[in-house]
């Protein structure tokens, strides 16, 4: 197994961790490498004025960490660096010449130099003597439209040389700000507002209103495996689950038809307060952006909040559908949500835009004792199946619901059946029926 140099490491910085008072950024900066640490890799760590320095123990380390650690929420940016010992500037000048001569060679470059600590010598005066050794090597210098940029780190008697700079995400180490509870759809928004929510510190909760079936379950599921997966390193940040349907049911029978969904609203608030309670988190968040859709005008989030006490946190309040759009793309999250269809629509002509409060309590009465029953489960990811279904190419049998009913007396149990409708939540529940009587099925949303 090969080794590394005693003097290669990782250099990473962190940004607004180092405006906090002593006691505070020293619990940040531990927790920040302990989530490093969780990366995997094995390595030293250690300070140098608002700096980690990380010492991988092999090249395997090295290439691990230097992949993980872009997703570390805290890490502003970092370099696979080289460190020296100071002795002098017309030496270093000739060691950075020696490291760069093929890089630079026939190439623009420029040096930049950081300094801290007392020393007998100025930055510019590194940028000068380091730059002329390199000039000399067969590079040329140009401060603005350089090809590479070798930035020259004097920290006391150590100097930290690199070139190629990666960016972190920044933010906060996760569990800085404490835990929180995610109202999570799976959908384009409300993992978005995860992130954010984990890059603010937070430790999100996850909890998931299942109004479809087996198959949204698992869907829903993909995309916060997605995200814990690539953005959580080892946090055990858990699923919960709570079956909707009845509640949906209830909704229907028995309120008006234009409260449905600020009822349907006030109920997944209802059952998050609750979970924030029994495991200890200070606030609920939500994807919530102003007038994205009905219950999200601010007369609707307000009476749907009522009167509770639990903090209610809208990382995503004012972006529009395309900044959402791209965060989720650039986070990862995006080609799986929009296998996701719309769960939460019950609505039967127009909706409240302007709910009144005592109408609300009103409506929200008739099912309240419904919500004080449901069942919130954590759920582990062996009870989700994460496999795609096995559809047989050439002996499927596709069934809109949309267009057709199903006629249990017309299926045939050798077929295999795929249901859809236009979002894939009625499909799904209708195929966990046939499954149920013995058939084989799937369902999903129409392509």
């Amino acid at each position: 197994m090969p080794t590394l140099c005693m003097d290669e490491l990782v250099l990473a910085a962190y940004s607004e961790i180092g405006l906090k008072g002593t006691a505070t950024r020293k619990r940040f900066e531990k927790l920040l490498i302990e989530n490093i640490v969780a990366c995997g890799a094995r390595f030293k760590a250690g300070m140098r004025q608002n700096k980690l320095v990380l010492e991988p123990e092999r090249e395997a380390d090295m290439r691990l960490l230097m992949e993980k650690i872009r997703f570390v929420f805290g890490v502003e940016y970092y370099a696979r660096a080289r460190r020296m010992r100071l002795t002098s500037l017309e030496e270093l000048g000739g060691e950075i010449a020696g490291m760069y001569a093929q890089k630079v060679k026939d190439k623009k470059f420029r040096i930049t130099a950081r300094r801290v600590g007392r020393h007998g010598f100025t930055s510019m005066d590194v940028q000068r003597v380091v730059g002329e050794h390199v000039r000399r090597a067969g590079g040329s210098v140009d401060l603005k439209h350089y090809d590479v940029e070798i930035v020259v780190d004097v920290r006391n008697a150590e100097v930290y040389v690199y070139d190629e700079v990666v960016r972190g995400p920044g933010g906060l180490p996760i569990g800085s700000a404490g835990d929180v509870v995610v109202l999570f759809s799976g959908g384009i928004d409300s993992p978005v507002a995860a992130w954010m929510a984990m890059k603010r510190g937070c430790r999100p909760a996850f909890l998931y209103v299942n109004l479809g079936g087996e198959e949204t379950l698992a869907n829903v599921y993909r995309v916060y495996a997605g995200l814990v997966d690539v953005w959580s390193h080892g946090k055990d940040l858990g699923f919960y689950v709570v079956d909707g349907s009845r509640l949906v049911d209830e909704i229907k029978k028995c309120v008006m038809p234009s409260y449905r969904q600020v009822v349907l609203k006030r109920a997944f608030y209802v059952l998050a307060e609750r979970l924030c309670r029994n495991i200890g988190a200070s606030a609920v968040v939500t994807g919530e952006s102003i007038g994205q859709v009905s219950t999200q005008t601010i007369k609707n989030m307000g009476v749907i909040e009522g009167d509770s006490k639990m903090l209610f946190i809208r990382p995503i309040i004012a972006f529009d559908k395309e900044e959402t759009i791209e965060v989720a793309k650039r986070i990862g999250t995006y080609n799986a949500s929009v296998c996701v269809g719309e769960l939460c629509n019950i609505s039967q002509g127009g909706v409240k835009t302007a709910a009144e409060e005592w109408v609300m309590e009103k409506e929200y009465e008739k099912i309240k004792r419904v919500v004080e029953g449901m069942d919130v489960t954590i759920v582990t990811k062996e009870a989700v199946r994460q496999d795609a279904p096995n559809i047989p190419e050439n002996d499927s049998i596709t069934i809109d619901i949309d267009r057709e009913k199903i006629d249990i007396d017309r299926l045939d149990r050798t077929k295999f059946y795929v249901i859809v409708c236009k979002e894939g939540v009625r499909a799904s529940r209708e195929c966990e029926i046939l499954r149920a009587l013995g058939y084989k099925c799937i369902g999903t949303k129409r392509k």
